[in-house]
């Protein structure tokens, strides 16, 4: 069993101390600004790491509410074959991800990654939206233990859990010279209690045989304080650069040098280091060491199952790569499988792959009207949304763009692969005049040919308006109430389970970031109808009854109609269909429709789906998507709403607030509005306000409205702020 090279182990020192620096940064908005009020991310104060980690309490830190996560983890519903996209894919499988909360597309680079939510957006960041194929989300890039709590809401409302990373780890926090190895624990498992993630990804490498027992006694110290405080799913996933287990299970020996048992506390997984795969880089990464035989648990006495282990694919060279290895873990489509699938950095390989296409499009000496039409949708700034969307779509979904589609490679894909069993050496940085890695290595298969889709439609009512956390203005029923650019992963929906899943006419299936009913975006479903058209959109398990209704918000699809398509679980190869006609006239074009569903009282629908007839050019936006068996509920108004701290900017125009309130559990989010303007949405109980413009007036009045359930009917409070 072989280490790290020596090439490795420097990138890693480097790496670990450009953390151990940056983690130090002030705030990230106003870092220029020493005056600023802005939140200071956790842990972030000056001095040493280790220092500043001993000394921290969250309780104690009038920061820390601004970056507290209060999104309880959704319970995911049974999985069922007949409804999958791909039946023959085993749903015990799992996926996990390590990626940046925000990665920018274009605009100035920036480090968005402790950025919760911006509006007013200089930069354009990638949001993700395919939450359905993750288990294991570990917050990566720079924001250390404290993971970004958008991307806590968002795994947790989307059933995953959410880790965050201790990197490289200063071996005070391990070797119990300076602080004891159980009060450790316990400050490790408070930061998760108090911001509301699940546990830890231990990135450990490197370091001594003594080392290494102790990081697994200290392993063992958070899963032990994690149960006295009462966190049942705390998760440890460890990784340290070795191809097989048996640093785990069954685990060096105590520091003590007592036998470490299977019966005692230990990390519940473990990612193999990506040389499994035969993956090399020419320089700086990657151990390339084949795949060794995995422990057997039989011979180990247990401790860990297959689906404990997750193989390690790092993408950023080449995202494409996947196509190529992950069918040496999982069956695409549906046969064995040797563990789980664990994806990183692709979103930075999906970026260096856009940008290398753009080069060798502007290098052309003769391009055509083809190349020319992609280097616009590749970099004009209306239209890059779409086209990064569409290389993400690809990824997760397969090359044809559709989860239930095979995505097999060609014969000539499979050339350019070449052989799994052998070494590849990928280029991280392309020399001069050399082929980029990104270009030449194709998507195939995408994650959805390897992984089931999950869901948490289990309970009703359900309401999604298909706000995917980002856009260029903000509406709420159907008018703009926002203007500026802005990104909250935190606020995002629950998006389709398939993107895009049709049956029939080829229409363009896609998020509309120009007209929204309440977010930055509607669903838009357009192209030419020659056929009955169904496209899948969310599976669900939910037991219907004689009240329970299906609602609609949208706006357009004259010349066509539209259905709502219902499965149901005793019936899965069976559409039921419900029309969808006419409705209530609402503002700017949009119509709510709503079809009761007492016919259907006592099944379980298990799918739901929207179909379209007609022919020629179509057309139709969905605002809102909704599934309901009683009025929803208004909540109480918010108590406590009040100004925290306040400053006016420079010249007098604009000032920068924090605000803080009670938080009611019984609600989703709230919305603040200055004089009608809105400033945010957030899930929690504060909020800063990088930028509030001032009026004609001497005074703005702020306000605070609770959705629960999609709807914002409750009464709001308010509070004044004066410009002096």
């Amino acid at each position: 069993m072989s280490h790290f090279s020596a090439d490795r182990r420097q990138f890693f020192r480097m790496t670990a101390a450009t953390a151990a620096v940056t983690a130090l940064l002030p705030g990230l908005s106003h870092a220029a600004d020493s005056q600023s009020i802005s939140p200071v991310y956790p842990l972030n104060a000056p001095g040493e790491a280790w220092d500043v980690f001993k000394a921290y309490d969250p309780e104690t830190d009038p920061n820390a509410p601004f970056y507290r996560s209060h999104v309880k983890r959704a319970a995911r519903i049974a999985p069922l074959n007949a409804t999958q996209a791909q039946p023959g894919l085993k749903p015990e499988v799992p996926a996990a991800t390590l990626f940046a909360a925000y990665l920018t597309l274009e605009g100035p680079d920036e480090d968005l990654n402790r950025a919760r939510y911006q509006t007013g957006a200089k930069s354009r960041p990638h949001v993700e939206r395919f939450w359905q194929y993750q288990d294991v989300v570990v917050g990566w890039n720079t924001t250390g233990l404290v993971p970004n709590p958008a991307m806590v809401d968002a795994a947790h409302r989307n059933g995953a859990i959410c880790l965050g990373c201790v990197f490289q780890p200063d071996v005070r926090m391990f070797n119990g010279t300076d602080l004891p190895r159980p009060e450790v624990a316990k400050k490790l498992v408070k930061l998760c209690q108090y911001f509301g993630f699940d546990g830890y990804f231990v990135n450990f490498e490197s370091y001594t045989a003594e080392d290494a027992r102790a990081i697994q006694d200290l392993i063992a110290d958070m899963k032990t304080a994690a149960q006295q405080a009462g966190l049942n799913d705390f998760h440890i996933q460890y990784y340290d650069g070795y191809t097989d287990v048996k640093s785990v299970w069954p685990g060096p020996p105590h520091v003590d040098g007592s036998e470490r048992k299977a019966s005692e506390p230990r990390a519940d997984s473990m990612m193999i280091d990506q040389g499994w795969s035969n993956y090399g880089l020419t320089r700086g990464c990657c151990s390339g060491h084949a795949l060794t035989e995995l422990a057997d648990p039989a011979k180990t006495g247990g401790g860990y199952e297959q689906n404990d282990i997750y193989y390690g694919l790092q993408l950023y060279p080449g995202p494409g790569y996947m196509g190529l290895v992950a069918p040496r873990v999982i069956t695409p489509n549906g046969g064995p499988s040797q563990g789980g699938l664990q994806i990183y950095s692709v979103e930075d390989g999906l970026r260096k792959m856009r940008r290398a296409r753009v080069d060798q499009l502007k290098a052309l000496k003769a391009p055509t009207a083809a190349d020319r039409t992609e280097l616009l949708s590749l970099t004009d700034p209306n239209l890059v949304r779409k086209s990064w969307y569409r290389l993400h779509q690809s990824f997760w979904s397969g090359k044809t763009g559709s989860p239930a589609n095979g995505n097999n490679p060609t014969p000539a894909q499979l050339a350019i692969y070449g052989d799994a069993e052998r070494r590849k050496v990928y280029t991280d940085y392309q020399a001069p005049g050399q082929a980029s890695d990104q270009l030449r290595l194709p998507i195939t298969y995408g994650v959805a040919n390897f992984i089931v889709e999950r869901s948490v439609v289990g309970t009703l009512p359900f309401v999604t308006r298909f706000n995917t956390g980002e856009g260029a203005r903000f509406f709420h029923e159907g008018v703009q109430t926002g203007g500026a650019a802005w990104f909250n992963l935190g606020i995002q929906d629950i998006l389709p389970s398939w993107a895009w899943w049709t049956k029939g006419a080829a229409l363009d299936v896609d998020y509309d970031f120009t007209d929204a009913w309440d977010g930055g975006s509607s669903l838009r479903v357009a192209g030419t109808l020659d056929q009955p058209t169904e496209v899948r959109l969310y599976k669900t398990e939910v037991a219907l009854s004689a009240s329970s209704t299906v609602g609609l918000v949208y706006k357009g699809g004259s010349k066509g109609k539209m259905k709502v398509g219902l499965v149901f679980k005793d019936a899965p190869a069976q559409v039921e269909w419900v029309a969808v006609t006419g409705g209530q006239a609402l503002k700017n074009g949009w119509l709510r429709w709503s079809g009761n569903l007492g016919q259907f009282a006592g099944r379980t629908l298990v799918t739901v789906s929207l179909g379209f007839e007609g022919t020629g050019a179509y057309a139709v936006n969905i605002g809102e998507l909704s599934l309901s068996d009683r009025p929803a509920a208004a909540p109480a108004a918010p108590q406590g709403f009040r100004i925290e701290k306040a400053r006016v900017l420079s010249g007098g125009k604009s000032a920068e607030l924090r605000l803080q309130w009670t938080a009611d559990a019984g609600v989703d989010a709230y919305d603040l509005f200055a004089d009608r303007v809105w400033l945010g949405r957030i899930s929690g109980d504060a909020y800063y306000v990088a930028n509030l413009p001032r009026g004609k007036a001497s005074t703005t009045t702020l306000s605070l409205t609770p959705i629960v359930n999609g709807a914002a009917k409750a009464p709001s409070a308010t509070t004044t702020f004066t410009w002096a």
